[in-house]
């Protein structure tokens, strides 16, 4: 009987070692994994792109510094306005959507009023985070959607009048050559007279030009 007793105890013994074991490595694993999503969250915070998570009520619970340059936004404003995804997107009074909901661009109103052009992509539907619902990650275009309003340039077959040299535009008149390039450029024209018209308008100043 004691023997049996004996071998019931050294088994409860080992069983309770492997336990503690176990519960050692399943601390050192959670630990690992809280020091990677931290290491994941350091690196978020330094891309060239903005980034930022709501949970499940809509509401952010992360960013980076990029969301805070393009937004205008620093982190103490930010904990001031949990709303401030409804504020950044508003569109109009009657369309607000929380965050962009697909990848395209969205307009970004930043802190002091100006509107950012922003292209968001999709990301991973499992976020990489508990408590993360959603992620975003998107890029500020604005400068180049302003450069892109700003040049104009000029490609294709252009219709253009063998005599006169007006050009057809797009709805069937014609206009000069100038007029057309500077509508559809942003090239300007200063007007002069080139030597062979010079000498066909006013041949009395070439009269004695050998050269003619």
């Amino acid at each position: 009987m004691e023997l049996k007793i004996q071998e019931l105890t050294d088994r409860l013994r080992d069983k309770e070692a492997l336990l503690r074991r176990e519960i050692e490595k399943h601390k050192e694993t959670k630990e690992a994994l809280r020091i990677s999503r931290e290491t994941f969250k350091l690196v978020l915070k330094q891309m060239p792109v903005i980034i930022f998570a709501t949970d499940n009520d809509g509401s952010l619970v992360f960013f980076n510094r990029e969301f805070e340059r393009v937004s205008g936004y620093d982190a103490e404003d930010l904990a001031d306005y949990p709303e401030i995804l409804q504020l950044l997107f508003q569109i109009s009074k009657d369309n607000v959507p929380a965050e962009p909901e697909a990848s395209g661009e969205w307009s970004f109103r930043s802190k002091d009023g100006s509107e950012r052009v922003v292209y968001w992509s999709s990301t991973s539907e499992y976020p990489p985070i508990p408590g993360w619902k959603s992620w975003k990650v998107g890029v500020d275009i604005t400068e180049l959607k302003t450069t892109q309003a700003k040049v104009k340039v000029l490609s294709g077959l252009l219709p253009i009048c063998a005599n006169c040299k007006k050009i057809r535009d797009d709805k069937g008149y014609w206009n000069k050559i100038e007029g057309y390039i500077r509508d559809h450029s942003e090239a300007e024209f200063s007007h002069g007279i080139c030597p062979t018209c010079a000498r066909k308008l006013y041949p009395g100043l070439y009269k004695d030009d050998k050269s003619q």
